[in-house]
């Protein structure tokens, strides 16, 4: 276990809107490009515009995580 600064990527969604999943990144061009992937398959198709409740983004946090580097304690950088 260990604490250490990363880009996160963040999705809210649900009734009422949360965050649900937040992963760490490699760099902020990494997190970027899955926000936009992810925001192209919400999207589907040839449409342009996504009127869900999912809200993707990218966050530089503090954050503990596990030998797997999965996130088990957002420590600062949320707000």
């Amino acid at each position: 276990m260990g604490t250490g600064t990363f880009f996160v990527l963040l999705m809210y969604f649900g009734a009422p809107v949360e965050l649900k999943e937040f992963t760490i990144r490699e760099d902020l061009s990494e997190c970027l490009s899955a926000k936009r992937t992810i925001q192209r398959s919400l999207r589907g198709g040839m449409s342009r515009k996504y009127t869900g409740s999912v809200h993707v983004s990218c966050k530089e946090l503090t954050v503990q995580y596990d030998a797997n580097m999965n996130i088990e304690k957002i420590i600062s950088g949320l707000n």
